[in-house]
């Protein structure tokens, strides 16, 4: 178990860190893609077929957990693509 002191200490060691490091190192940047990587993410989801099984196999474990009872009979799942990163709402009715 730690002390009262120890945290305290570690509090001051940690801004103390803090203050001296540098400020300009960063680990996320965002940068645009290619031309021909956008291209090809564009090419690798096509949402006439692609989404469209996507959303039936959600659709069929979605039926699934209702018939097993560990969701309600009204209940619905978000769903979003791999690839493109679109989200869908899939109910059992299977309106969208």
């Amino acid at each position: 178990m730690r002390t009262r002191r120890a945290a305290l200490l570690g509090m001051v060691a940690g801004m103390a860190g803090s203050a001296i490091l540098p400020r300009g190192a960063s680990a996320l940047y965002f940068d645009d893609l290619p031309p021909d990587a956008a291209a090809a993410f564009d090419a690798a989801c096509r949402p006439a077929t692609d989404h469209a099984g996507l959303i039936a196999a959600a659709r069929q474990d979605l039926l699934a957990r209702i018939a097993r009872g560990l969701s309600p009979a009204g209940a619905s799942e978000q769903v979003g693509c791999p690839t493109c990163g679109c989200s869908f709402t899939v109910t059992a009715d299977g309106a969208l």
